[in-house]
């Protein structure tokens, strides 16, 4: 009878060590439980979209959040692969990385549809041809100047002049030549941590083609200025149409094929020169046309470094947008002192194509 009561309370100890031991590490792991130590990317619309050309494609949005970090959404990286003069699927992809260094990725698939062979449209016929050379006042009391057409004439053709009226400037550089001081002026911009806007005929690009990787690689932007450096207007018309096309096509899969990137869907008119039918059919090619509302004679080879420096504090506005040329070697070497003076000055410097 003892030996059975000694079984009971021995068998009572080991169901209610068994509760404590379970309890125990119930408790614990609830307490500890490890915080998750990669962040979450959410992609907000559809992941899967199709694009018609010539429309673009609009990011529909994303945010990211991290247990240990918060709202990370700022920190996002988004690599967008999409080559608008190739039909086809193209992969957007989004990373971002938390403070223990882990990351995590998320992608959003593309397909570009060329439903229709590009023509020239008979109403363009019935848009005004005339030829104008892009012009501004160039006030030089730090006041934004009038430009030859305003920015709410110009937003019909998908066109700008000036950015918004904040402590902003945009640095671009056209280069018709093969010989310039883009390399070092890339440099400079470099070592300001400043991101730049470069318009490009497909002869400059196709004889630099370490330059132009390094360029896609820090993040500047290239944007197409036709292959000939060609006054666009004069094939603005039914006969010249495919000649039209073909200075921009030749450029865009010249940059395709040495990066391995399309070139950014922005647009300079070689010269300055526009027509309101030029606009509008750069527009329907899913273009944007950014011109100027800073300019000075930059491209003068006897242009000292204070002379430059000097043309180009004068004429800086919110918002300003500058032509400037590489192939003056008093300009560029202004160029670290102007970036440098306007930081002091509260200003920053981004690519036109962020414009809204």
């Amino acid at each position: 009878m003892k030996k059975k009561k000694l079984y009971i309370i021995l068998f009572i100890c080991i169901i209610i060590l068994g509760i404590s031991i379970f309890l125990f590490y119930k408790f614990n792991n609830k307490k500890n439980k490890p915080v998750n130590d990669y962040p979450i990317i959410n992609l907000d619309g559809k992941n899967i979209m199709d694009i018609d050309l010539p429309q673009d494609f609009v990011e529909p949005g994303y945010s990211a959040y991290d247990e240990t970090d918060g709202d990370i959404t700022n920190k996002v990286t988004v690599k967008n692969g999409i080559d608008y003069s190739t039909p086809g699927t193209y992969e957007i992809l989004y990373n971002v990385t938390n403070s223990k260094g882990n990351s995590v990725e998320a992608k959003r698939f593309i397909t570009i549809k060329k439903t229709n062979k590009i023509e020239y449209k008979e109403s363009y016929d019935k848009i005004d041809n005339a030829v104008h050379g892009w012009g501004t006042n160039n006030k030089r009391n730090g006041k934004r100047p009038n430009t030859d057409m305003s920015n709410e004439e110009l937003k019909k053709y998908n066109a700008y002049a000036m950015g918004n009226d904040e402590k902003i400037i945009y640095l671009t550089f056209d280069e018709g030549n093969l010989e310039s001081y883009l390399p070092e002026i890339v440099n400079i911009l470099n070592q300001n941590d400043v991101k730049a806007t470069f318009f490009l005929c497909r002869g400059f690009i196709k004889n630099n083609p370490e330059l132009m990787k390094e360029m896609v690689e820090k993040g500047h932007s290239i944007g197409n200025h036709t292959a000939n450096h060609i006054s666009m207007p004069t094939l603005a018309n039914s006969s010249n149409f495919e000649k039209y096309l073909k200075e921009l096509s030749l450029t865009e899969e010249t940059f395709k094929a040495i990066t391995g990137e399309p070139m950014d869907r922005i647009y300079r008119e070689p010269r300055g020169e526009y027509s309101l039918r030029s606009l509008s059919i750069i527009k329907d090619l899913g273009y944007r046309t950014y011109f100027w509302s800073a300019a000075y004679q930059d491209w003068d080879d006897k242009l000292t470094k204070e002379q430059a420096l000097q043309e180009m504090i004068s004429h800086v506005h919110n918002g300003a947008i500058y032509l400037l040329h590489p192939n003056s070697k008093g300009n560029y070497l202004a160029l670290d002192d102007f970036i440098k003076q306007m930081k002091e000055q509260g200003y920053t410097f981004d690519l036109v194509k962020n414009i809204e």
